[in-house]
């Protein structure tokens, strides 16, 4: 193959490729990456500890880990809080209370401590559950990632805020 052949090959193999790359204007900008089809539930840093509080029993919504410690079974209920029942009769275990907690998705107890994460922090907490009283002993700030929408989108906040859960939107 001469040198003449190879570069009218070598253009015309180009130009198919570079063809192929052409989009209509409306196909480009008809999907954005960027665009969630939920909208974040954002709550300021400093009334983290006064949303987690005994509450009335809850339907459960997405029910998530279950937890047995003495005489109580917990279970999560993602982005809520936690279903509190009464296990003292293992055979027939009844409703007891609900802690609400925005943003939760998972808890450990060890000993007195009940361990868990809301939104983007480590929180260590001890309740009273005869007085259903609840105590905040500590809270690590930023621990875990921002929590991402089911769509896998992510909203940044300042850094006096943070998002504890998704919801879908009415516009779409």
């Amino acid at each position: 193959m001469n040198r003449f052949t190879a570069r009218v090959s070598f253009v015309l193999l180009t130009t198919v490729i570079l063809t192929s790359c052409i989009y209509e204007r409306e196909e480009i900008y008809s999907y954005n990456m960027y665009y969630s089809q939920y909208e974040p539930v954002i709550l300021e840093r400093n009334a983290l500890n006064s949303t987690i509080k005994f509450t009335d029993v809850q339907e459960m919504r997405n029910a998530g880990k279950i937890y047995v410690k003495d005489d109580y079974i917990f279970i999560v209920d993602t982005n809520k809080g936690i279903h509190i029942y009464d296990n003292q009769q293992p055979q027939n275990p009844s409703t007891y209370a609900f802690i609400e907690m925005p943003g939760v998705t998972d808890l450990a107890i060890r000993d007195e401590y009940i361990y868990i994460n809301q939104a983007t922090d480590l929180v260590a907490l001890t309740v009273d559950f005869n007085s259903k009283n609840i105590q905040v002993n500590k809270r690590i700030s930023n621990t875990f990632p921002i929590k991402a929408s089911p769509d896998g989108y992510t909203h940044q906040v300042s850094e006096d805020k943070v998002v504890v859960d998704w919801i879908k939107r009415n516009d779409l």
